[in-house]
């Protein structure tokens, strides 16, 4: 049985109607129904038929033979991504106490409350963009300290902030009395000893990067690199990504230098959650904007470990790892590429999960975005409109409102359209199959 919320009032509804519902549900959230919402009501009757059911649960401290099977097929997947986590503690598939399904119940409920992907994203770039940043390149000799610590460049000043001062001492070649000159010399005397070294620094050159505060009248120099660092910065790495997990809830923070962000998928529901189980994945965006780290994607999943859902295991793998050094443009290609393989390490769980059948698209857009963006392609094919129609017809064919659906609907064209040779219908099938890893 479906609960669907539209307007505020909510009605129940057979399965058979679901496709209906999730139109319905799609249509009043794109309105701007802030009440909309589609529940599945576990254990109530679904017609004649009633409700798919899962097997009799196994008694909490007894091994099930559902989630020993279910461990083991994901040992594999785990394996072939390239993850090592530590054993649980019991044997695996050993089931869970009551506390631990309802700690899961609760680690669920939390994830759905946090923010969506692209809403947090949106919310650390407009914050960026706030800064207007500036980068200055100017030679070390031709900077100069005042006596209230702040920098003279060009004839502007600027505040400097405590981790850019030590950034420049060590290019300037004083880094050794940075933290005296920071926390204990007076404010003349720091600037005479800190002009003296700059004055007498060798011939190089340093670029400042600079944004605005609110909080300050002058701007603020947040880091000193130099000329050949690469600027990639945290909100131009979120727009790259940003398609790849448009449907993931996220924990994102931005501190000012960089970005910590985690996507997050989880399953509605484990059948005998037991001692082994991953139940949580994610990708993880690191970055940093000053010099001082680098852009960091990697694949994330989270073992239960314990009977309680206590003691839990982190898997990290590492898609891209990347300094700013050299070309911008091969930087960026990197992160869309990391992105992409770090998805597809947690695409078996996904998959396992029914992401696909749980993510509403408007499959009119989706399609025509697959093919715009050549996710969908048909060699020698050029009239891009067509191949647009062809999975429309497909899709009209057996219609629905998931992404599981727009994806079928490439397969389905793939084998109805006449005019396309085995060939093409083997390279769509491939796309397709990519399709469910990498929502785009």
């Amino acid at each position: 049985m479906l609960a669907l919320t539209i307007g505020g009032r909510t009605e129940r509804l057979p399965e058979t109607e679901r496709d209906a519902a999730m139109r319905r549900y799609f249509d009043a959230h794109q309105a701007g129904d802030t009440t909309a919402q589609l529940v599945h009501l576990e254990g109530e009757a679904n017609g004649p038929m009633g409700p798919e059911e899962d097997p009799p649960p196994t008694a909490p401290g007894a091994v099930s033979a559902t989630a020993q099977a279910r461990i083991e097929t994901q040992e594999a997947w785990l394996a072939k991504a390239g993850f090592a986590l530590a054993p649980p503690l019991y044997a695996p598939g050993t089931r869970v106490l009551p506390v631990g399904d309802q700690n899961f119940r609760l680690e669920r409920q939390r994830v759905e409350t946090l923010p969506p992907f692209p809403g947090a994203a949106s919310a650390v770039t407009a914050a960026i963009r706030l800064e207007a940043r500036r980068d200055h390149t100017v030679h070390l000799r031709d900077l100069s300290m005042t006596e209230h610590g702040t920098l003279l460049v060009d004839g502007e000043e600027f505040a400097i902030e405590g981790g850019a001062f030590f950034q420049l001492a060590a290019h300037a070649g004083f880094g050794m009395g940075a933290r005296y000159l920071a926390e204990l010399c007076p404010s003349p005397r720091r600037a005479l000893n800190v002009n003296a070294h700059l004055s007498a620094a060798k011939a190089r050159q340093v670029t400042l990067r600079t944004r605005a505060s609110e909080e300050r009248e002058l701007r603020q120099v947040y880091a000193t690199v130099t000329p050949t660092y690469a600027a990639v910065d945290t909100d131009q790495v979120l727009g790259v990504v940003l398609r790849d997990l448009e449907y993931a809830r996220t924990e994102m923070v931005y501190d000012g230098s960089g970005v910590r962000a985690t996507a997050l998928y989880m399953p509605d529901k484990v059948v005998d959650l037991a001692a082994g189980d991953i139940f949580k994945s994610g990708v993880r965006i690191e970055t940093d904007d000053t010099g001082r780290g680098r852009i960091r994607i990697s694949a994330v999943v989270w073992r239960n470990r314990c009977l309680n859902l206590l003691i839990i295991g982190e898997g990290v793998v590492d898609t891209m790892s990347q300094v700013h050094r050299g070309s911008t443009s091969k930087i960026v290609n990197a992160v869309a590429k990391g992105v992409k393989e770090a998805r597809a390490k947690i695409g078996d769980f996904l998959n396992a999960w029914g992401h696909a059948r749980s993510v509403l698209v408007d499959p009119e857009t989706i399609l025509r975005r697959w093919v715009d963006d050549k996710k969908v392609f048909v060699q020698g094919e050029r009239d891009r409109d067509l191949v647009v129609q062809r999975l429309l017809d497909a899709w009209n064919y057996e219609p629905g409102v998931t992404l599981a659906d727009a994806v079928n609907a490439v397969s389905r064209a793939a084998h109805e359209t006449p005019t396309w040779s085995l060939s093409i219908r083997e390279e769509l099938e491939r796309q397709a199959a990519r399709l469910v890893l990498v929502p785009r």
